[in-house]
């Protein structure tokens, strides 16, 4: 997976500042505090740290905590590399992936049917059970064709595969 593709995805999931918090981390040597980020960025030390709390949290980030001197104070360096967002990324997709596959494979084990009404969604059980009419308003449901469903979640299951090979 490129660099270009990963710096991508980080700023779909935290913004364009998540993303030159990692592209600053990158490119530096031992790290950065939450301080020298802000002043880089030109943005206030709590929104750097509300996303440095949240690209960690997602794994794109880390922290080493020193003292400085004879002081009680902490301070936070925080750093990445490429090996730890391919990793995070990865995982994230794999998540993803194992989701749309389950999701994929009970849209084709199921028929469904569904209200004409109030479009309520029904399994074959489901309609079945209650005489192939609505438990909302007593209409009788209809046969619903979910193949563009299928069809859907197949390219989305493509274009993460795609997405991981590049």
């Amino acid at each position: 997976m490129s660099e270009n593709i990963i710096l991508k995805i980080i700023e779909v999931l935290a913004g364009e500042n998540g993303k030159k918090i990692v592209e600053i981390l990158l490119n530096s040597q031992g790290g950065k505090s939450d301080e020298e980020l802000a002043q880089e960025l030109n943005v206030r030390v709590n929104d750097v740290r509300k996303l440095l709390y949240e690209l960690s949290k997602q794994g794109f980030v880390a922290y080493t905590r020193m003292t400085k001197g004879d002081s009680r104070w902490y301070s936070y360096y925080w750093y990445t590399d490429m090996d730890m967002l391919k990793q995070s990324i990865n995982r994230r997709m794999n998540e993803i992936r194992r989701v749309l596959n389950e999701r994929l494979a009970y849209e084709e084990s199921q028929t469904f049917y569904m209200c004409p009404n109030d479009l309520s969604r029904y399994t074959f059980d489901e309609a079945f059970e209650n005489n192939f009419r609505c438990i909302h308003c007593g209409s009788e449901l209809i046969e619903i064709d979910n193949s563009r469903t299928v069809q859907y979640l197949k390219r989305l299951i493509e274009a993460l595969s795609l997405i991981h090979r590049a």
